[in-house]
């Protein structure tokens, strides 16, 4: 029996957790011992605890940072995470230190997790990368931009990978590891769990990628229950940071559909139950196959898994992108024609007709069109794939 880390350092939502779930109770079910170490532990026990795994918290970092242009590739997100401070990465590398020393793994696999990977590294782990790809950017030096609508200077990406390059470099001097020569060294693993599809990489200039399909849980969650009356159905999830939240809520009462939304922690927003008989609230996230399988869109803020399982199901989709990982999604989907979106400067969005155009049956066409090409991807078939692959890693 081998022992498996998986470490989530960055990014928010229930997609990191869930879209391992799957993949760690097939390794236990194989005879190995799965240990957790998490950004965020307040969905845990939702996911993970119920089924009888433990979590640890992962080093994070919390200070805040200067205020920075947008990211334009994966080298300038690690200017608010602290590389760009030596002391502070010594300090997280150090915390990952004694947390991989705690565990011990035979394997880590790290989401989302560039001072994990860094620390995995340093200390010599068999290590993999497990994710939409997003935090796994193409092996180029430097890295390259992941906003391909916009003109980025090639300089930028230079000096931005020299300035996190130099403050790495002089934290594992410090530490007695070794450097790293480019930004991509990171991603020096044994296996890349790319848990995506081409329609939805965000880099479209990866070549020669494995991709092993999305990674979500179908079936955990609440049974959907939707209105009563006609019209079509909507699936609706969305958070409640999100400033026009009242407006979306709104306007998707003034329509003559039916629409079931999750919103986690929505009492802090009580006015917002207060709509008409065609807007019905689930506390708790919804089994997503049923309901995709009854429903006609789905509207939520661009996170991978979701969107990945609409299309799967063949749903068009209405995105509100509040991050960039979101954007990348939702500009990749959208460039299918597969959704309609709010674009994150938009003033004043009209939800409602951005709703109806994403009904439209052009839409619900280049979504029925994706999940007739993948209707043969097996999500148990690939989690039983990604732990026999896991189990090569540990034969070396």
């Amino acid at each position: 029996m081998a022992r498996i880390l998986f470490a989530w350092e960055l990014g928010t939502g229930y997609g990191h957790i869930g879209a391992f779930l799957p993949a760690a109770l097939k390794l236990r079910e194989h005879g190995h011992e799965v240990a957790f170490a998490l950004r965020d532990l307040s969905r845990f026990e939702s996911f993970l605890g119920r089924h009888g795994f433990a979590p640890l918290q992962a080093p994070v970092w919390l200070p805040d940072t200067p205020t920075f242009p947008p990211a334009v590739s994966y080298t300038e997100i690690l200017f608010r995470v602290g590389f760009l401070n030596v002391d502070g990465l010594t300090g997280m590398l150090k915390a990952w230190r004694q947390l991989l020393h705690l565990v011990r793994p035979d394997l880590a696999i790290v989401d989302h997790g560039p001072t994990a990977l860094l620390a995995a590294r340093w200390l010599g782990l068999r290590r993999a990368v497990f994710g939409t790809g997003f935090a796994s950017p193409p092996r180029l030096r430097p890295m390259p931009s992941f906003r391909s609508w916009a003109e980025v200077a090639p300089q930028r990406l230079v000096e931005s990978e020299q300035r996190v390059l130099a403050v790495v470099n002089e934290a594992m001097a410090r530490l007695g590891g070794p450097r790293l020569d480019a930004i991509a060294d990171l991603f020096d693993v044994e296996e890349d769990f790319l848990c995506t599809f081409p329609e939805l990489d965000p880099y479209p200039q990866r070549t020669g990628a494995r991709y092993w399909g999305a990674a979500s849980t179908w079936d955990d969650g609440t049974a959907a229950e939707w209105p009563a009356g006609r019209g079509a159905k909507i699936l609706v999830y969305l958070v409640p940071t999100y400033g026009n939240l009242e407006k979306v809520l709104k306007q998707l009462a003034e329509l003559s559909c039916r629409s079931l939304v999750h919103v986690p922690r929505l009492s802090v927003t009580p006015s917002s139950r207060a709509y008409s008989s065609n807007v019905v609230f689930c506390d708790s996230p919804v089994r997503m196959r049923p309901a995709l399988a009854e429903c006609d869109l789905v509207v939520c803020h661009g996170g991978h898994g979701t969107v990945a399982q609409a299309l799967l199901a063949g749903r068009p989709l209405m995105l509100i992108p509040l991050y960039i990982e979101h954007l990348l999604t939702a500009r990749r989907v959208v460039d299918y024609n597969a959704a309609t979106m709010v674009h994150p400067e938009s003033k004043s969005p009209n939800y409602r007709q951005l709703i109806w155009d994403a009904l439209d049956g052009a839409h619900s066409d280049k979504a029925e069109a994706f999940a007739s090409k993948y209707k043969d991807f097996d999500s148990d078939g690939q989690t039983e794939s990604i732990a026999v692959r896991c189990e090569e890693l540990l034969q070396f």
